[in-house]
């Protein structure tokens, strides 16, 4: 999987920004007192996904726990291991990438006391529905897209990488609205030659079940990219 790396890394920071980096045992708190984070990045090119849970006693900005049998996080039946965060505190990982055969992740969180708490996330399809082999720099552009099946996203975007590895990025109108608008100023500065275009959905949910704190849980889907040719905008 591309920049699991560095995703690991950038996960560890998220995990410790503004929050304790104590860390204590999660049986040696009450069960209904464990606040968790998941972070799941789907990616369909190989069908593999990248997860990282958290836990953390009384809140989102409490003490990071480690678990001790029977205590355990799995996703889709491969057991999560303990990882140490960048300035202190522990998170779970894998860190090989997942395999998703039929696009789902499941993931497992069996408590101190076997109580398993189960989290499904799918990701549907998206795609472009109008295919230009052409992308053209410094022209303003509308860009449609449909979506079918799996979770229902809050917000759409779409990635645009140039041959020079610039990145830029654009978020659809709104969840509803399945379209790009792409000012023409905004990309006037991108490379010519080959580019992809790459939707990337993004869902925050919130956990609630079998838990007094619950916590939240934020899925990214990667969709396959679509190679075009960058040109510039000729003006007459």
């Amino acid at each position: 999987m591309k920049n699991l790396f560095g995703l690991s890394i950038m996960i560890a920071v998220i995990f410790t920004a503004c929050q304790s980096n104590e860390t204590g045992n999660a049986k040696d708190v009450a069960q209904d007192q464990i606040y968790r984070h998941y972070e799941i990045r789907f990616e369909e090119a190989d069908y593999s996904a990248s997860v990282d849970a958290g836990f953390r006693f009384a809140g989102d900005k409490g003490t990071t726990l480690v678990l001790s049998a029977p205590s355990k996080i799995t996703a889709n039946n491969v057991e999560l291991t303990q990882t140490e965060m960048l300035l202190g505190g522990a998170y779970y990982s894998e860190p090989y990438p997942i395999k998703c055969p039929d696009k789902r992740v499941v993931i497992a969180y069996t408590d101190h006391k076997e109580n398993v708490l189960t989290e499904t996330y799918e990701a549907g399809s998206v795609k472009f529905t109008e295919k230009s082999d052409t992308f053209y720099l410094g022209k303003s552009l509308t860009i449609p897209f449909s979506v079918s099946g799996g979770d229902r996203a809050d917000n759409y975007e779409v990635m645009l990488s140039d041959s020079k590895l610039q990145n830029i990025s654009f978020y659809s109108k709104s969840a509803t609205e399945n379209v790009f608008e792409i000012p023409g100023s905004a990309t006037d500065t991108l490379a010519t030659g080959e580019m992809l275009l790459q939707i990337i959905s993004h869902k925050r949910k919130d956990l609630d079940n079998h838990s007094t704190l619950g916590g939240t849980a934020d899925f990214s889907c990667l969709y396959t990219p679509v190679r075009v040719v960058a040109v510039k905008e000729e003006v007459n």
